[in-house]
């Protein structure tokens, strides 16, 4: 605050005047996609009577760590359960996939001291709402919303409304007359009003679990959009999501996990092998890459329709891609076939890297000419922060897929479905990961010597022979190779035993009642 006294005269002003300055160094916590900065004063007369000024203007910010979507300190673990969803009308304002209802059926956008927004002055008014559906939500927790709402001209103890699934999740009331309310937007003609503006940052979140959240904006103002208006800046959605393989979850953790996506079991911590999802099987890693940033690329990968080739590496931020930005875009292909020993599933895993501006394409996976995994990218999907390639924000998804699969070769495929040139929008891949299971190494049982008769092929573990309705007659046995069967005298795996490493053609000193796979064993109770 200054009074007509305070200064002295440093320049010669038409109203002769006195001139006073100060400094001005603010710190906030903010966390939005963009920043809204408005100067303004409480100064009652006319510029040549009173006026003001600034200069010098900077303006620096903590940056997330490059791990997150959104953060609240620097903390990167905090922040990595917040998965970005989609975002909306920072840079430019759009439809967007947004629908809006009431007086209005045309998503409408106007400008404010420059700042474009969705809906505004004659736009938005009474009986009006906007609202979108998301949909293929990974599994999650919580949900947050970050945005921007303006409220604009004259409002009377009306309300700002946010709803999440048609049910009312944030609101607030504005009055006629409020503080830190300012002359932004010009009054529209004819029928306009020429009132104050009033920003409200929105940051909310709430529990939430469902595969797609609808959310909707809307406002309680009864007068009309050329009287009292609102609109909305900078939208962004997340999720807190759950750990990895986890369907349902309360935290994110992985003993917050409640059920697993299949073919993965959830484990039960008072059992004490730990917590979380596991993949049952004979599980073996066949190959590891582009694992941190020393890698050398495996010559057997191959790039079609890149750019800047025989190289196909890229650098992105701390991060050392294969494909990127430069190299793999549009009609771009990444191949790469694995010749795999016998088994009889496979787990893909890696980390798939979507960079600058995509516009609701797909990144896609296949496997031996099938669509495995598919992600939509775009429409403003807010991201890690922008790290590298042109103008445009990156972000990733985790893959992560088991398919039945016993073909001696994988033929693996990653394209997308970009539609711009490749310096505008690019994808690449990083940390590469390729398992299998061994097949099952089931023993084959057989009523009669020289293995004929009926037979039973015995894979799993049978607490009791009779009750699995077997034959209690075998007369000869094929061992799986590496495998070894155990007979016990006993049920239950008791009494004597004898063991067979090899087939048994014609067994007749024994009648056996059933089968137990442990491992790579094979054990067999006989009756003597």
């Amino acid at each position: 605050m200054w009074t007509g006294s305070d200064g002295t005269k440093r320049c010669a002003t038409p109203a002769g005047g006195n001139v006073n300055s100060f400094q001005v160094d603010q710190t906030i916590t903010h966390n939005h996609a963009a920043l809204f900065i408005a100067f303004a004063s409480s100064a009652d007369k006319a510029a040549d009577k009173m006026s003001w000024g600034f200069r010098n203007l900077k303006l620096s910010y903590l940056a997330c760590p490059t791990e997150c979507g959104t953060c609240l300190g620097p903390d990167a673990i905090v922040c990595q359960m917040w998965v970005p969803v989609s975002s909306s009308w920072i840079k430019n304002v759009e439809a967007d996939g947004w629908n809006v209802k009431g007086s209005s059926n045309v998503i409408k956008t106007s400008t404010c001291a420059g700042i474009p927004i969705v809906g505004g002055p004659g736009n938005f008014g009474n009986n009006v709402s906007i609202q979108k559906i998301f949909d293929k939500l990974v599994p999650h927790y919580r949900i947050k919303v970050i945005a921007q709402f303006w409220k604009i001209d004259n409002w009377d103890n009306d309300n700002a409304v946010l709803y999440i699934d048609n049910q009312e999740k944030w609101k607030q009331n504005v009055a006629q007359v409020e503080d830190k309310e300012f002359f932004i937007c010009d009054k529209i003609t004819p029928g306009g009003v020429d009132a104050t503006e009033k920003i409200i940052n929105v940051n909310f979140e709430s529990p939430h679990n469902y595969g797609a959240a609808l959310v909707k904006w809307t406002a309680t103002t009864k007068k009309s959009s050329k009287q009292a208006s609102w609109g909305i800046r900078q939208f962004q959605l997340y999720v807190a999501q759950c750990s990895s393989n986890c369907a349902t979850c309360t935290g994110p953790s992985a003993e917050d996990c409640t059920a697993c996506v299949s073919p993965y079991i959830l484990l039960d911590p008072e059992d004490g092998n730990g917590s979380g999802c596991i993949l049952k099987g004979d599980w073996v890693e066949f190959t590891s890459e582009f694992q941190g940033s020393s890698w050398t690329a495996n010559e057997d990968w191959k790039v079609s329709d890149g750019k800047n080739g025989p190289d196909f590496t890229s650098t992105c931020g701390e991060f050392k891609f294969f494909g990127g930005y430069e190299k793999t875009g549009k009609d771009a292909k990444i191949s790469r076939k694995f010749n795999l020993p016998a088994h009889k599933r496979i787990r893909i895993a890696f980390e798939a890297w979507k960079i600058d501006n995509w516009n609701g394409e797909d990144y896609i996976v296949k496997v031996d000419g099938l669509s495995v995994w598919q992600r939509t990218f775009g429409f403003g999907d807010p991201g890690l922060a922008d790290i590298c390639g042109g103008d445009g924000f990156e972000n990733y998804a985790i893959v992560d897929f088991v398919m039945g699969h016993e073909a001696s070769t994988l033929d693996l495929v990653i394209l997308t479905t970009i539609g711009k040139n490749n310096e505008n929008a690019s994808f690449a891949l990083k940390g590469f990961k390729l398992f299998y299971e061994k097949p099952d190494a089931c023993a084959t049982l057989y009523t009669e010597c020289n293995y004929t008769g009926k037979s039973f092929n015995m894979c799993e573990d049978l607490p009791n022979f009779q009750l699995a309705k077997y034959p209690s007659k075998i007369k000869s046995i094929q061992v799986p190779a590496g495998a070894k069967v155990i007979l016990f005298d006993e049920m239950d795996y008791n009494g004597k035993t004898i063991e067979y490493t090899e087939n048994q053609k014609c067994i007749e000193e024994y009648q056996y009642k059933f089968l137990q796979k442990n491992q790579q064993s094979y054990v067999l109770t006989a009756n003597n």
